[in-house]
């Protein structure tokens, strides 16, 4: 096993590892402690997670571990607007991983749990729900997990769309040929602590243009996430080579 290469880049801590397997294993543990440490010291451990296919090992490996599930709030950070039984569904995939063993005790908000089809509708439940669960304005969750495409969005803030950052909580945007529903870089940065989950050699562009102080967030809608804290970014390293000394 290589060791783990850890270099800070413009606001952001690089956590590098030798491949997925190693890459998962990590993201785990680091969520895991997270999830017991924050839960020592507050009621709830508010968790918004990502869609996909990169995070479904470590969701995997998350709902096997006995952490008090039953006090964790799990939020989408964006969904397809589909049927929840699709196969494109974010919501069935993490019922079959995250949401399953012992984190099938967890608070689950299913966007569309419904097949309700009216987006003012579905908006108004969405935020009136992050605000309830959350208890703050913007809402604020404990953990952020962020993906990032190999075009440089994240949640379902693609490049060059108009209302990516609008002042609001909840936008519907078109991505990938799907309508989406996302939060907002309003809400996930105000999130306490922010990763990016980042996997494969098709990253290493979208990669290096985060890590970019001259990238313009337009082109690179990731950019978008701010933090008070540092953003720790966990990857391997066929995604970041550009980045291995």
């Amino acid at each position: 096993m290589d060791e783990m290469i850890k270099q800070s880049i413009n606001g952001y801590t690089l956590n590098i590892y030798e491949d997925k397997l190693e890459l998962s294993s990590a993201v785990f543990k680091f969520i895991e402690s997270q999830i017991i440490h924050t839960l020592k010291i507050k009621d709830r451990f508010k968790f918004c997670v990502s869609g996909g296919s990169t995070p479904k090992s470590v969701y995997q490996l998350l709902s096997r571990s006995d952490i008090g599930w039953e006090m964790v709030d799990v939020f989408l950070g964006d969904e397809r607007c589909v049927d929840p039984d699709s196969e494109l569904s974010n919501s069935l995939m993490l019922k079959k991983s995250l949401l399953t063993n012992y984190g099938s005790k967890a608070f689950f908000y299913e966007i569309f749990s419904e097949l309700n089809t009216n987006e003012e509708a579905i908006k108004k439940l969405f935020i009136s729900k992050l605000l309830e669960k959350c208890g703050t304005n913007p809402p604020a969750f404990d953990l952020t997990l962020l993906g990032l495409g190999d075009d440089g969005h994240t949640a379902s803030l693609f490049p060059y769309q108009q209302n990516n950052n609008v002042d609001d909580f909840v936008i519907f945007n078109q991505g990938k040929g799907l309508k989406r529903i996302s939060l907002t870089p309003k809400v996930l940065s105000a999130s306490s602590k922010i990763i990016f989950l980042v996997s494969g050699a098709s990253k290493k562009l979208a990669l290096k243009r985060l890590l970019d102080e001259k990238e313009p967030n337009d082109r690179t809608p990731s950019k978008l996430i701010k933090s008070s804290s540092q953003i720790s970014i966990f990857c391997d390293q066929e995604s970041a080579k550009e980045f291995l000394i």
